[in-house]
């Protein structure tokens, strides 16, 4: 007997302050949402600072606001979009929303820097470490599909239900991919220091790069890119090595995984995805490593297994 398991988001919530700064975000939350099927909550936040009395004034002012966005997006097909009102603390409150309503995605617009940020981080930033779910953040105004995706992973057991968690939640089965990989072996400098030929080392350098190349294509291949992805793999530093492909492909969408360990990073060494959120001129989905957001790039391998190993 074949399992079922889920291979397509069921939920996305977008997060709007309902201003022209949030536009592009809802649009592309609901174009995510006809594409995959997935049902979409329209969330908007008041400030739990406000009086009471202001805020009722608010809420009722957003939700009718919210009601007709999702007439205007989704026409006569209106009633497969909620929306909810809530008042909070923004990341918070959204986190609590998607926890829920057990959210594949959150939707946000692209950070604003603001006093403080440079330590904190903007609500973007941290909703990705609290939330424990994957968050696209919206840079630029949608113009159609996502058709060209640079996919930044590294090697680890996690790599390919990461990508294969990025195809499906922003519908990537048919964009042209980049696959990107910075590199760095720290058995060069042990070499150096022992006297080794520069040759041998080279060629040291150069068959790393080449597996970890066939590795990266076969991630992939396995995650179901059409066509294939190309892969890059480098020995930059993994910010410039991106921010480099980026530059040069200008895609659409920048799809990168990011270690349960975001806040540490960031407070110490600085974050490969915090500075991308940053400095990124396309969307950019960033997904956890954790069970939560993985599930779906998780499922499809015990699917496949399954599957493979049962009767036709």
């Amino acid at each position: 007997m074949r399992a079922e398991f889920p291979h397509v988001p069921k939920r996305i919530i977008c997060a709007t302050d309902l201003t022209a700064r949030s536009a592009p975000a809802l649009q592309r939350a609901a174009s995510l949402s006809r594409q995959t099927g997935a049902r979409l909550l329209m969330l908007h936040v008041i400030d739990s600072r406000q009086a009471d009395r202001v805020a009722r004034m608010q809420s009722n002012r957003a939700y009718v606001q919210l009601l007709a966005e999702a007439d205007r997006l989704f026409g006569s097909s209106a009633d497969l979009i909620d929306v909810a009102v809530r008042r909070g603390k923004v990341r918070d409150t959204i986190a609590s929303a998607a926890a829920e309503w057990d959210a594949d995605l959150i939707v946000v617009a692209a950070p604003q820097p603001g006093r403080g940020s440079a330590i904190l981080g903007t609500t973007a930033e941290r909703l990705v470490r609290t939330a424990r779910r994957s968050v696209l953040v919206v840079h630029r105004t949608m113009e159609s599909h996502y058709g060209k995706v640079v996919i930044a992973s590294d090697l680890s057991t996690a790599a390919l239900p990461m990508v294969r968690t990025a195809v499906r939640l922003a519908a990537l089965d048919q964009a042209s991919a980049t696959m990107v990989h910075a590199i760095h072996s720290p058995h060069s400098g042990m070499m150096k220091s022992a006297g080794l030929d520069e040759s041998v080392i080279a060629d040291f350098e150069r068959t790393s790069l080449d597996r970890a190349r066939l590795q990266l294509q076969s991630i992939g291949r396995d995650a179901g890119l059409i066509p294939h992805a190309r892969a890059i793999v480098t020995g930059a530093p993994p910010a410039n090595a991106i921010l480099e492909v980026l530059e040069r492909e200008r895609p659409d969408l920048l799809a990168i995984g990011a270690s349960r360990w975001f806040l540490l990073k960031r407070l110490l060494v600085g974050s490969v995805a915090d500075r991308l959120l940053r400095e990124a001129s396309c969307d950019v989905l960033v997904i956890p490593n954790r069970p939560a957001a993985l599930r779906m790039g998780v499922a499809a391998t015990v699917s496949e297994r399954v599957s493979a190993a049962s009767p036709p």
